[in-house]
């Protein structure tokens, strides 16, 4: 007999190989958690230097662009903006603070502040221009900054439009352009001597960080060695008769036995269960879909086929029928004779239309029939079967008294059709009641 092989074996000698895998890689990265935190620690370093000096030059340039609007066109908005990001936003502040985390008392950040300095007087001389253009503008509650400057009484004794042209000459004329163009190269000279020793200590992380990757590289090559042969094997033991097994129940067959031990076992049982269950289904389903006194296909079977045929293209016709006056003979007769007229019913309707015809119970007394591939130029043929049905169930054999069909029918391919199907063969079904009963309506 071939020796069967168990997964418990095979999981024990993975879990011993995972361990010692797993002392390998702490050793290495024990040694290498210092290196890597190095490298991480230059490349934010990096991100917020260079963050920082975008922020710095952003900041900047909008308050020079927003003075010089409000200069220009006077309009308030500008000398909220500028007030904005001078007093609330900050972002030339902010970026100092940022880049004082990595860079503080060094020689090119101790020059950046230098530069900021020289920048907030620079400022001053945007006060001006800012008080000279709110004056004329006649502006109400300004920043305190504005409210505490004092114009000179030779500003104040100028006319309006001489007001607005010194307020732009202040901050477009060569002395501001010089003051700030020096202030923006010594910012640009400080943040650029940042980003290259930040670029050097990211270098020489990233050159630790490669060797340390050098290793993590070689533990890998054994890893991958180590697990193939592992691999090979779970894959015949194991996951190869899953794919068989999971084939086998899309497809509804038994499971084949193969595999690890624990799998032919589960397969074996697998067999045994399917089997006995496969007759057990076979029975439930046959129940769920037909009437259980009549053996035809009950209402919630019927819905479904006719939503099927109405939103198919197979021309069709529909067929309900009542059977006449059953209420009276069930109640003269007994429900056990009723249920005896149902059945014959049931029985003469299957033997009168095709095998490929749907009958089926909807009701106590009422039936209906899907007939496919049927078209209303047939329907002679629909007439001629409820007749032999009706002449059948006139007849009084076997205890069982005579009774009639009412038929209604309505075509797929009906004109002027109402609003659905159902309820033209129904109209037609109410139409015969209510005219003697004992006939087929087309």
């Amino acid at each position: 007999m071939k020796r069967k092989i168990k997964i418990q074996s095979i999981s024990a000698w993975s879990i011993g190989i995972a361990l010692i895998l797993t002392v390998v890689f702490v050793v290495i990265l024990h040694y290498g958690k210092n290196e890597v935190k190095r490298f991480e620690d230059a490349t934010d370093q990096y991100i917020v230097c260079e963050n920082a000096a975008r922020q710095l030059q952003d900041g900047s340039d909008y308050l020079t662009e927003q003075v010089r609007l409000y200069a220009m066109t006077g309009e308030r908005n500008y000398l909220d903006q500028y007030f904005e990001e001078a007093d609330v936003t900050k972002r030339r502040e902010q970026a100092l603070e940022s880049l004082k985390k990595y860079f503080d008392k060094t020689e090119a950040f101790q020059s950046l502040q230098q530069a900021m300095e020289d920048s907030k007087e620079l400022m001053l001389t945007e006060y001006h221009s800012l008080k000279l253009v709110a004056t004329v503008m006649g502006e109400k509650d300004i920043p305190a900054e504005l409210e505490q400057l004092d114009l000179p009484e030779e500003e104040k004794q100028l006319s309006q439009k001489e007001k607005l042209e010194k307020a732009q000459k202040l901050v477009s004329n060569n002395e501001y352009r010089n003051k700030r163009g020096t202030i923006m190269r010594e910012v640009s000279g400080c943040l650029d001597q940042l980003l290259e020793k930040t670029k050097n200590r990211q270098q020489r992380a990233n050159t630790i960080f490669s060797d340390m990757y050098l290793k993590l590289e070689i533990a890998i090559m054994i890893l991958v060695i180590l697990l193939l042969s592992i691999c090979i094997i779970v894959r015949k033991l194991i996951v190869v008769p899953l794919v068989y097994y999971n084939k086998s129940i899309m497809e509804g067959e038994i499971f084949p036995v193969i595999g690890a031990a624990e799998l032919q076992k589960w397969a074996e049982t697998y067999n045994k269960v399917f089997k006995e269950n496969e007759e057990t289904q076979r029975l439930i389903r046959r129940q769920a879909e037909h009437d259980a006194m009549t053996d035809a296909l009950n209402r919630r079977s019927f819905e479904k086929l006719l939503h099927m045929y109405e939103n198919g293209d197979t021309p069709y016709a529909l067929i309900l029928i009542d059977v006449d006056t059953f209420k009276t003979v069930n109640d003269m007769y007994g429900h056990a004779v009723g249920d005896e007229i149902l059945k014959k019913v049931t029985g003469l309707l299957k033997k009168a239309f095709r095998s490929i015809d749907h009958v089926c119970r909807i009701g106590g007394d009422e039936f209906a029939i899907i007939m496919v591939e049927m078209t209303s130029d047939l329907k002679y043929t629909i007439e001629k079967k409820i007749k032999a049905v009706n002449e059948e169930l006139g007849t009084e054999n076997e205890n069982i008294p005579a009774v009639s069909l009412s038929v209604g029918v309505a075509f797929s391919d009906r004109e002027n059709p109402g609003a659905n199907i159902f309820k033209d063969a129904d109209k037609a079904l109410y139409y015969v009641k209510e005219n003697g009963r004992n006939g087929c309506k087309l």
